[in-house]
C-alpha cells in the first residue's frame, strides 16, 4: 500500500512575532533554506513521493509560492485549514487526500536529525494502528508525553501533564493507518479549544488499536521560538560540511573555521569565525562575523558585527552590533548598538 506524507504548516508562530505577523514560520531559514523544505527532505529521502502540505488562508500562499519555486519532482498538494482547531483538525483536513492509505505525519516547525526508513519499516513490521517519535526531555510539562509499556506500546498520553508521567515527550513524527480519521471523529475540544491529536492517539488505545513507538536519542528542536531556531542554526552549521569558496572574491579578510560562502559575494576586509554560512551576492565590508551566523542571499554588512544571528534575504546591516537575533528579510539596521536577544522586523 502506498504511504503518503503530510506537513502540518498552518500555524501561525505567534511566538515568533512580530516576524511572523503576516509570514509563515515555516519559511524562517536555517542555514539558507526554510525549515518547511528540511521537512519535504526527509520524506523525499523516505521515498515518499505524494506529499499534502496543510497550510493556513492567511500566509499559505506564501508557502505554496515558495515550495512552487523549487519545482520539486513529488506531487505536492495543498490543502487549507480555514480554521486554526488544533492538529487534529489539522490532520483530519487531509482525509480525502490520504483515502485508505498509510501515512507519515511532520509539524512544519520542527527539526530532528533522524532517518524517517526506520521508523517506517517498524511501522510496517509491527503492524500497528499507529507508531508516534518520541524523546527524552528534562521539561515533560511543556509537552504531550506518552506512559510506555514494557512492551513499546503506548498505554496513554497526556497533554502538558500538570503531575509527572514519563520523561517522553512526542516530538511531531506520527505514522497512521486511515484508522486514525476514525479516532478524530467525534473528540471533544481540549481545555485551550483544540482537537489535540494526542487526544485522537489516546482514543485509539481506548479502542483497543495499538499505538507503537520509537525513540530519538539525537537533536531535537521547536524551532518555533526565538532560541529554538537559533540553537537549530547553531547544531546545523556545525554538521554542515565546507563548501567551495572558490566563485567568492575574498580580499584583506581573515577566514579561520569552516565557513560556507556562495558564489557572488565578497568579503572586504573583514573577520570571520566559522562555523558561518554567508549566501550569494552577499556585500560584506569592514566587518566581524562572528560564529553561528547565517547571512541569506543578497545582503549588505557594513562595519558591524555579527554573532549567532540568522538574516534573512536582501537584510541590509550598517555600523550595528548584533548578537543572538533574527533579522527579517529586505530590513535595514543602521546605527544600532547593540541588538541583542530579538526578532527584527
Amino acid at each position: 500500500m502506498t504511504l503518503k506524507g503530510v506537513i502540518l504548516s498552518g500555524g501561525k508562530g505567534s511566538r515568533l512575532s512580530p516576524i511572523t505577523d503576516d509570514y509563515p514560520k515555516q519559511l524562517l531559514p536555517i542555514i539558507g533554506k526554510p525549515i518547511l523544505f528540511h521537512c519535504i527532505d526527509h520524506l523525499r529521502k523516505s521515498g515518499i513521493k505524494d506529499i499534502a502540505i496543510i497550510i493556513n488562508p492567511e500566509t499559505g500562499d506564501q508557502i505554496q509560492e515558495a515550495v512552487n519555486k523549487e519545482d520539486y519532482p513529488e506531487n505536492i498538494s495543498f490543502i487549507v485549514q480555514e480554521e486554526a482547531l488544533g492538529l487534529a483538525h489539522a490532520v483530519n483536513c487531509a482525509k480525502e487526500f490520504i483515502g485508505q492509505d498509510d501515512f507519515l505525519v511532520l509539524l512544519g516547525d520542527n527539526l530532528f536529525d533522524k532517518s524517517l526508513k526506520s521508523l517506517i519499516t517498524k511501522f510496517k513490521e509491527s503492524q500497528s494502528d499507529s507508531l508516534i517519535l518520541l524523546k527524552e526531555v528534562e521539561r515533560p510539562y511543556d509537552f504531550g508525553v506518552a506512559d510506555i509499556g514494557e512492551d513499546g506500546r503506548v498505554k496513554k498520553l497526556i497533554e502538558k501533564p500538570k503531575t509527572f508521567v514519563s520523561n517522553y515527550a512526542v516530538v511531531g513524527v506520527y505514522l497512521f493507518k486511515a484508522s486514525i480519521f476514525n479516532a478524530i471523529e467525534g473528540l471533544n475540544p481540549s481545555a485551550r479549544g483544540e482537537l489535540e491529536i494526542t487526544d485522537a492517539i489516546a482514543k485509539q488505545i481506548t479502542l483497543g488499536q495499538t499505538v507503537q513507538t520509537a525513540f530519538l536519542d539525537s537533536y531535537w528542536f521547536d524551532s518555533g521560538t526565538l532560541h529554538g531556531l537559533l540553537d537549530a542554526n547553531k547544531t546545523f552549521l556545525l554538521k554542515s560540511e565546507k563548501f567551495d569558496n572558490i566563485n567568492t572574491r575574498i580580499r584583506d579578510s581573515y577566514i579561520l573555521g569552516k565557513v560556507a560562502i556562495g558564489s557572488g559575494s565578497t568579503i572586504e576586509n573583514t573577520k570571520i569565525m566559522g562555523p558561518v554560512y554567508i549566501g550569494k551576492n552577499v556585500h560584506i565590508r569592514d566587518s566581524i562575523i562572528g560564529p553561528f551566523s547565517t547571512i541569506a542571499d543578497n545582503c549588505i554588512i557594513d562595519d558591524s558585527e555579527l554573532q549567532e544571528v540568522v538574516t534573512m534575504e536582501q537584510a541590509s546591516i550598517f555600523n550595528s552590533q548584533i548578537v543572538s537575533s533574527i533579522i527579517f528579510k529586505e530590513s535595514t539596521l543602521s546605527n544600532t548598538n547593540p541588538v541583542i536577544n530579538k526578532l527584527h522586523k
